[in-house]
């Protein structure tokens, strides 16, 4: 996509390696220098200046209007043949690409061919108006096979935006972090929608509005929140300094906190360092436990050398393979602080609280787990499982 000043929006990853970029235009031959304007590697989009102006702009349209079985047309530059057209229609839209995605991108997959060479092109819809970056395949062979994804041009537009007037993009955080989507999590803390905040993260937006670990937040500004990506999308386009509504459950108890958004870069910024290594396996006794794993007591010498701060606990030992454990995501070396949000001191805690569960109901685990740090082990975090108690528990 370029305008009339020269400005072109493309991929991150079509100028991050070159050291010179050339530009050329449909119906020029003529070789045009550029420079990097700016980047941004969560959505893998660069703004880049080509010295040349009195450019006939991109039409740009509303990727967000778009439906699936649109037309689509791909425009690239496919192994090298320039000014290649290709065809096809809406396969899916706001689609994630697994591991290959980051929070920010949700991406328009279209079966109008992209092959390699078509990155940083438009996508464009039967009126010419360009819907989307093209981006990358899922392909075996390296071509196309069918399935191609392009950023949507509604979140394109946002990074041009703001690169062209302060150089970088500037999303909004409030300092938390969030557990996956579990049904059965939520039933047990009283809510039937939402998503559980896992930690508030010190001196954070969050954290001076009163947010706590355990909260279940339902509706942001009155519009409901039932994943994780909708609380991160509307936090994340939010202006920096704006304040939020935040509908909250609490202890079953519904409340509102009105939390004011902070610069993403900031608040995340002092949050990643290494401690020492988690003293790892532990001598005492473990307590088999139905749920197929083994609980051992927590000392006080484990503690220190595990360099686990507070009170209270009882130390995941071990996790039978295709247990109900092992299924809600319990490891070695996990604490267990509650059970059903009853505080958990020693193995017998465990095995008391778990006798009274029967099939069916509902169990959450509140643990501590040790990140990896980039010495060894990291801090330890607080985090939240849990499912239904199987007919025949281990």
């Amino acid at each position: 996509m370029v305008d009339k000043n020269g400005y072109i929006l493309t991929n991150n990853h079509v100028v991050d390696k070159a050291t010179r970029i050339k530009v050329k235009f449909m119906s020029d031959d003529t070789e045009y220098a550029a420079r990097v304007i700016g980047t941004d590697k969560d959505t893998d989009l660069a703004v880049i200046k080509v010295d040349k102006t009195n450019l006939i702009p991109a039409k740009i349209g509303n990727s967000d209007a778009l439906q699936v079985g649109d037309w689509a047309m791909a425009i690239g530059s496919p192994f090298g043949f320039e000014e290649t057209v290709t065809a096809g229609i809406v396969s899916a839209l706001a689609r994630d690409i697994g591991a290959e995605a980051t929070t920010f991108q949700h991406f328009i997959q279209t079966d109008a061919a992209i092959n390699p060479g078509n990155s940083g092109g438009p996508l464009l819809n039967i009126n010419g108006e360009v819907i989307g970056i093209n981006t990358m395949i899922a392909s075996r062979s390296g071509g196309y096979q069918g399935i191609g994804f392009a950023m949507p041009i509604n979140t394109a537009v946002k990074v041009y935006n703001d690169v062209i007037k302060q150089g970088h993009v500037t999303r909004g955080s409030v300092g938390i972090s969030l557990q996956p989507e579990n049904p059965e999590l939520l039933k047990v803390y009283g809510a039937d929608h939402g998503v559980f905040v896992q930690s508030v993260f010190p001196d954070t937006p969050a954290d001076k509005a009163g947010i706590k670990a355990e909260d279940i937040v339902t509706a942001i500004n009155g519009k409901p929140v039932h994943k994780r990506q909708d609380l991160i999308d509307i936090v994340a386009d939010s202006p920096v300094g704006s304040n939020l509504k935040f509908s909250i459950v609490r202890d079953k108890k519904p409340m509102t906190l009105e939390v004011a958004v902070g610069d993403r870069t900031k608040t995340f910024a002092e949050q990643y360092g290494g401690k020492a290594k988690t003293g790892g396996d532990n001598p005492a006794e473990g307590m088999q436990m139905r749920f197929g794993m083994t609980v051992q007591p927590l000392r006080p010498s484990d503690r220190q050398q595990m360099n686990l701060k507070g009170n209270g606990g009882a130390l995941i030992a071990s996790v039978e393979p295709g247990s109900f454990a092992e299924d809600i995501g319990l490891q070695k070396g996990d604490v267990i602080v509650e059970l059903n949000r009853q505080p958990v001191s020693t193995p017998e805690d465990v095995k008391k609280i778990q006798s009274a569960l029967k099939p069916g109901d509902a169990v959450a685990f509140h643990v501590m787990r040790q990140a990896v740090g980039p010495r060894g082990g990291g801090d330890w975090q607080p985090l939240y499982l849990a499912g239904k108690v199987p007919e025949t528990s281990q």
